[in-house]
């Protein structure tokens, strides 16, 4: 390989091919979109061209190359597991944001964007198993990977610009960066919130803008975001008021997804949100609290069983969803447990749009994570040339906030005697996007 050149490498531009590390570990696929002058250099110092791979002439290949083109290429490792592994890095990332001064904990973010978009096109469903069951982990580098999972399904899913989708992923790697060093006693804390410990949460949006100018990020898109997502529609939220038209479409996008991955974690004082609960506490707070097509669009992408989703079936199965399906509310489910409750020592397949399959809830993961420990096995990358299931994608037909219309397609709308008209109503959601107002609040906030 030889090093990149200078010319290559161009700030609002995609690359022509593939840059990799020294090691021929991949750095930024080709396609990426160089987001910044700090990018652009961290590139050049690192980045390697493979030849081979280039649309131009280079020296002519020896042999030796021209075998290990034709050789085929090494197993990637399984999506599941590195989408575990990112965390770790993510961390390293946020240690060198909150340290301030220097431009690597921003670099290092746009490089675990890249890899992150990489994962999610080879397995989309295998990256929201590995952040849906990862609920136990408390921290905020879980959920900040499982909003950029999220923020990447759903700005590819409005056609937004590469560029667009680079720099929401990267603001939903970076939102709750200065709430890290008190992450974990918010989370644990079970009484209301003290005086300081509340002017940290109303000023953590704040914060971490400065952590990341600081760093060297000028990206607008990326700021915004960061800087408003706790913004509601009807002006309740913080830290500068905003409503309605004043709050940008990134920051509407990444309120949302926040508001999910906070509602499906456990928190000292409750359990986990099932995520089709989230959802429909979404879905109640849509036109007044939050942006009124996105809790739709959510669905549409993740289904309203995401994969990692524990379920009991009609037959007195239960389950993990491993992929979603063409319809939103019938996924494929591997059978963990037999009807009659022991250990299902093959777990079938389960197609639930079939009567004796359908779902009948979703349960808890903490009842079954005796029978999950082994559940990475149901994503291990498949051969080449796999079918991809079909899955529908009509647009939601219009509706009123607080009307039908999306509940009904995707199956939210609450029948009689069902459990989600058996859910608490608007205001009095378990944890709504107005509890959420306080990202890590003990009790929601009066």
């Amino acid at each position: 390989m030889r090093p990149v050149l200078e010319e290559e490498l161009i700030v609002g531009s995609p690359l022509a091919w593939p840059l990799f590390d020294p090691a021929g570990k991949l750095l930024a696929d080709a396609g990426v979109v160089v987001l910044c002058e700090a990018q652009r250099l961290t590139l050049l110092q690192r980045g390697h061209v493979d030849p081979a791979l280039c649309l131009v002439e280079d020296a002519g290949p020896t042999d030796e190359a021209s075998a290990a083109a034709e050789a085929p290429p090494a197993p990637l490792p399984p999506v599941f597991g590195e989408v575990r592994a990112l965390k770790r890095r993510l961390a390293e990332a946020h240690m060198q944001l909150l340290a301030a001064g220097t431009p690597d904990g921003a670099l290092m973010a746009l490089e675990l964007v890249t890899e992150l978009q990489a994962l999610v096109d080879r397995d989309a469903d295998a990256a929201l198993a590995a952040v849906q069951l990862d609920l136990d982990d408390g921290g905020p580098i879980s959920r900040q990977v499982h909003a950029a999972i999220l923020c990447q399904m759903a700005t590819r899913a409005r056609g937004c610009e590469p560029a667009e989708v680079d720099s929401m992923m990267a603001a939903a790697l970076t939102y709750d960066l200065a709430l890290g060093p008190i992450a974990e006693t918010l989370n644990s804390q079970q009484g209301e919130l003290s005086p300081e410990q509340r002017r940290q949460v109303e000023a953590h949006p704040d914060e971490a803008v400065m952590l990341l100018r600081a760093a060297g990020v000028e990206d607008p898109l990326w700021l915004d975001a960061v800087q408003h997502h706790h913004e509601r529609l009807d002006g309740s939220g913080y830290p500068h008021g905003l409503r309605g038209d004043d709050i940008g479409a990134g920051a509407r996008l990444l309120a949302v997804v926040d508001i999910f991955s906070a509602m499906v974690r456990p928190r000292a004082y409750r359990e986990a949100v099932i995520a089709r609960n989230a959802l429909r506490n979404l879905f109640l707070e849509r036109g007044t609290a939050v942006d009124a097509e996105l809790p739709g669009l959510l669905v549409k992408e993740i289904g309203v069983f995401p994969p990692g989703t524990v379920v009991r079936l009609a037959s007195g199965e239960v389950g993990v969803v491993t992929h979603r399906g063409g319809n939103a509310a019938c996924p494929r489910v591997a059978r963990l447990v037999n009807a009659n409750g022991t250990f299902a020592a093959v777990a079938r397949s389960r197609d639930t749009r079939e009567a004796e399959h359908a779902i009948v809830e979703a349960v808890p993961q903490a009842r079954y994570q005796a029978f999950l420990s082994n559940c990475a096995r149901f994503w291990a990358d498949a051969p080449a040339g796999r079918p991809v299931l079909a899955r529908t994608a009509a647009p939601l037909p219009a509706h009123p906030a607080g009307g039908a219309g999306a509940d009904a397609v995707c199956g939210l709308q609450p029948d009689p005697g069902s459990d989600l008209a058996a859910a608490p109503a608007q205001g009095a959601a378990p944890e709504s996007a107005q509890a959420c107002a306080l990202d890590g609040e003990a009790k929601s906030p009066s």
